[in-house]
């Protein structure tokens, strides 16, 4: 197929169009034999020729100046569509003439905006001489030599292009140098890039320019967000965001996704003005943390805007080594921190040098004072390494103790309840605000009967994570390099204190054995290999691993980054996984300035000027021209008088055209102060005076009107704009408020208006659309007060799961927006608080309904949704039963006559020997009709 056609310094890029130019001498008969229409006029003088004969006459032909009119605009359409390209050939290009080396940045970097950059590579190859041959070479690949080794055609180069797709590791600039050095097949080279620099990249660019004259087409890759590092807080991971621009400040949604692809979590961060960094915690408790697989930075199609979470420092994987034995279990140490264990972690005992080999994150040590000196030094170095040691006090450490503690102890325990002691048992008083467990509720029953103390020291307090009613420490913690070290100075028994029996024995011990090391810090034995169990492209998609993929050996491991031999995705061993993930340590490094030897170019430099929209344009006016001629011949167009008919009359034609009604809001507003909106059906929503979220309320109502009226009897015209002070509101069945982050306030006679609005039946939408933050969904946005406070409303409900809404059109399990399965708020319509039909006026929900709704003019969605194209279906069916609740009422929660209608359809059906299903003759008199 013919995919370029150069005429001189014309380039056409669909050559196929001009075919229909054969076309033209057979339109220009077809015209000729078809006469303008004929002007009607009736005189009164007419009656006098009645009589007369009638005379065939043969029509007068079209003018040829409006066939030529005709021809011209149909010729710059089709010349138009053949997307012509004015390149005239600079000095340069006539100079050289041999093949070109073209380089193609396809990192995750260029997945922003891979289209575009596909687009340019295909415009450059489209505007060389057709018998330059063209070397494609992408510069994130396995081997830069192979794509050296074949030489492509335009049409070739083309077809690869096309199938090109960007990958989740950086390029390898030190191997394309390499490849590049060895080749002299090119006089020019041409270079895509977005111009970001990694290692190698001075060395390549040297090289190419030693090698022949390079043209540089930048295209950056703007507004870039990547996850360059994850680390585990108490309170839960926190995820590190690098940008590529710090122009200005902008907020980054991310949201946390089990293995399964649902939403867990979402949460909100910011950047700062002039700041490329930013941490955004996720505060979950963690049987959340438990569930989750990877986040994603909503809004960016990379790999590095994906994190996989897994690993050791993800996985409870905790060793347990006592230093007691019983011949009754239940009463041991290990008993008690087993149970409270197994909930959320894998355990393993055995002795200390068996559960070193493990990949552990935290070893717990009951009751061993002293370890051996070998033991000891083992033990110190795997806590310096990352690793978590959680000791508990007992006989032995009360006796003698090793250096390997938070504090150091006082000889001997302290005893509350000895026959010398004057102490009383001691409880546990609240937890400190910095420690782990703040937000844990110190147990009222829990009492401290023994206790081994920590000597006094300025560290201590800052050290200590829970202490007794009388200020001695309970809990204490220090770190030990990149580990840490806690101590719990009771036993782990309940032979010293009540704590093992408490619940909160269970959370505490889920709070310390949260990993001290960061993501990825794990140790794999020299024996274990880690083959992929899936990879990510550069668009942070999960792709299946090539057939020939390598497994990651153990002396890969360190500094492992991802690359053309282990892509970016998670790998897997015997009891070990790994994530590669793209953006791990990613910095910016922007290139701003280029050495000598680069030119620095555009896409149109190299490719020329396109004509195609310019030929198009003209082409519309003259078929404009030819319409309002043809208005003007017809008699359809009246004209002035004399002097001023020719552009009185063009100058009338735009004028109509320049004034018709135009689509959407304009012509909303035009409609909405017409009589006419009484009409047709219409939702309505209030203008906040922000343009974004008054877009956002139109469109989302667009698009919940097109579901109503491609899914149900329900036909809504297009959505209004309403003033709550001047409009009249009782046409319209609903009105939307999106309430926007500073609140909203509106005047008291706008309170009044809407507050007759719904006593008469009217239905007010409230979205705080603030579902994405992690907050308690039992409790209201304050922003309301301000909007609700004198519109007389009963008190609201939860919509629970019984609710009629649930079921008004689609059966559903929940309400979805944006933010999936958010509360619904609506009238408590109980008996006691029930007014009119019972029927609720007022929804209120922060699930951010019309985001998900919203629709552009070709149907698309505007929006990212959570949970993808599935949450958007269920906002769908949410707003669909919220509208058919409103129109319809509460008639299918009626089931008063079900008994009966039941009941008389059984004895129709036994009607026809005369007697019901009971034996008895049949009644089928009217419900409420008697005898």
């Amino acid at each position: 197929m013919i995919e370029s056609l150069s005429l001189g310094p014309v380039l056409f890029s669909a050559p196929l169009a001009l075919l229909a130019l054969i076309g033209l001498p057979l339109l220009w008969f077809i015209l000729r034999a078809t006469p303008p229409q004929p002007r009607s006029a009736e005189l009164p003088s007419l009656a006098l020729f009645e009589d007369l004969a009638h005379r065939e006459e043969t029509p007068d032909q079209t003018p040829w100046w409006i066939i030529l009119l005709r021809l011209l605009a149909i010729t710059l359409a089709i010349l138009g569509l053949a997307r012509p390209v004015w390149s005239p050939p600079s000095p340069e290009a006539a100079e050289g003439q041999g093949d070109v080396l073209l380089l193609m940045d396809n990192d995750w970097l260029a997945a922003t905006n891979w289209s575009q950059r596909q687009s340019a590579a295909l415009d450059v190859v489209s505007g060389l001489d057709l018998d330059r041959g063209i070397y494609l070479l992408p510069t994130s690949q396995s081997s830069s030599a192979e794509p050296l080794a074949n030489r492509l055609t335009v049409q070739e180069a083309r077809t690869r292009i096309r199938a090109m797709r960007p990958v989740a590791w950086r390029p390898d600039f030190a191997a394309v140098t390499e490849a590049v050095s060895e080749f002299d097949e090119t006089e020019e080279t041409i270079w895509i890039t977005h111009a970001q620099a990694g290692d190698g990249h001075e060395g390549l660019t040297r090289q190419l320019v030693d090698d022949g004259p390079v043209s540089v087409i930048s295209i950056p890759a703007d507004r870039l967000i990547a996850i360059e590092a994850l680390s585990v807080s108490t309170a839960g991971p926190v995820l590190s965001l690098i940008r590529t621009d710090d122009d200005e400040s902008r907020s980054v949604t991310l949201t946390a996704y089990d293995e399964n692809g649902r939403s867990v979590a979402s949460v909100e961060g910011q950047f700062a003005s002039g700041e490329v960094t930013a941490d955004v915690e996720f505060p979950l408790p963690e049987d959340l943390q438990a569930r989750i697989s990877h986040f994603k930075v909503l809004g960016q199609s990379s790999a590095a805007a994906v994190w996989y979470w897994e690993g050791a420092s993800r996985t409870r994987r905790v060793g347990l080594l006592s230093g007691s034995s019983s011949i009754q279990p239940l009463l041991t140490d290990t008993y008690y921190v087993k149970k409270a264990l197994a909930p959320f972690s894998t355990i393993f005992e055995g002795t200390l040098d068996e559960l070193l080999a493990e990949d552990l994150g935290a070893i717990v040590l009951t009751d061993i004072g002293q370890l051996p000196e070998d033991s000891l030094a083992t033990l110190s170095g795997w806590v310096d390494e990352g690793g978590v040691l959680i000791r508990f006090a007992g006989p032995r450490m009360a006796a003698q103790s090793d250096t390997l503690l938070p504090v150091q102890l006082r000889r001997a325990s302290r005893a509350f309840d000895s026959a010398l002691s004057w102490d009383s048992p001691q409880k546990l008083s609240d937890f400190p605000d910095t420690s782990p467990f703040a937000t844990i509720p110190a147990p009222a029953n829990v009492v401290v009967r023994r206790q081994v103390l920590a000597q006094p020291g300025p560290e201590l307090a800052a050290r200590t994570w829970a202490r007794l009613e009388d200020g001695t420490p309970l809990v204490t913690a220090d770190r030990y390099g990149d580990g840490r070290l806690i101590l719990f100075h009771v036993t782990a028994g309940p032979d010293w204190s009540d704590l093992p029996l408490s619940g909160a024995f269970v959370e505490l011990l889920r709070r310390v054995t949260l990993p001290s090391r960061e993501l990825g810090g794990m140790t794999v034995s020299a024996e274990t290999s880690l083959a992929p169990r899936f990879w990510l492209d550069g668009f942070g998609s999960v792709i299946s691993p090539a057939g020939n993929a390598r497994p990651i050996q153990h002396d890969e491991l360190e500094n492992l980054h991802p690359s053309a031999i282990h892509p970016a995705g998670v790998y897997e061993g015997s009891a070990v996984s790994l994530p590669l993930n793209a953006g791990s340590g990613f910095t910016p490094n922007a290139m701003t300035s280029w050495p000598g030897g680069v030119t620095l170019t555009s896409v149109e430099a190299r490719t020329g000027e396109a004509l195609a929209g310019l030929l198009l344009a003209i082409a519309a006016g003259l078929l404009l021209i030819d319409l309002i001629v043809s208005l003007i011949l017809a008699g359809k167009l009246s004209l002035p008088s004399r002097g001023r008919s020719g552009a009185a009359g063009v100058i009338v034609g735009l004028s109509l055209v320049g004034l018709s009604p135009l689509p959407g809001d304009a012509h909303a507003q035009q409609e909405a102060e017409s009589p006419q909106a009484a009409l047709n059906l219409h939702f309505a929503y209030v203008p906040t005076g922000e343009s974004d979220l008054d877009r956002r309320a139109e469109r989302g109502l667009a698009g919940l009107t097109d579901i109503l009226f491609r899914r149900t009897t329900v036909e809504p015209a297009e959505p209004m704009a309403v003033d709550l002070e001047t409009s009249p509101l009782d046409l319209y069945p609903l009105i939307l408020i999106l309430l926007p982050d500073s609140g909203m306030e509106i005047s008291a006679q706008a309170k009044e208006r809407l507050a007759s609005y719904l006593r008469n039946g009217g239905a007010l939408i409230v979205d705080t659309r603030a579902g994405g933050s992690v907050r308690s969904s039992g409790s209201f946005d304050p922003r309301l007060a301000d909007l609700l406070d004198g519109l007389d409303l009963p008190p609201l409900k939860r919509v629970d799961e019984d609710h009629v809404l649930n079921r008004s059109f689609y059966i559903l399990q929940g309400f979805d927006g944006r933010f999936p399965d958010r509360p619904l708020w609506i009238e408590d319509t109980t008996s006691e608080n029930r007014r009119g039909d019972g029927i609720s006026t007022i929804f209120i929900s922060d699930a951010d309904f019309t985001s998900a709704w919203a629709i552009d003019q070709r149907r698309r969605p505007l929006f990212s949704v959570e949970g993808g194209e599935r949450n958007r279906e269920m906002a769908y069916r949410t707003g669909v039963n919220i509208v058919m609740y409103i129109l319809t009422g509460n008639y299918k929660d009626d089931q008063v006559h079900l008994p009966s209608l039941l009941e008389r359809m059984g004895e129709i059906t036994d009607g026809i020997s005369g007697e019901s299903s009971s034996g008895q003759p049949s009644d089928l008199r009217p419900e409420g009709e008697t005898e």
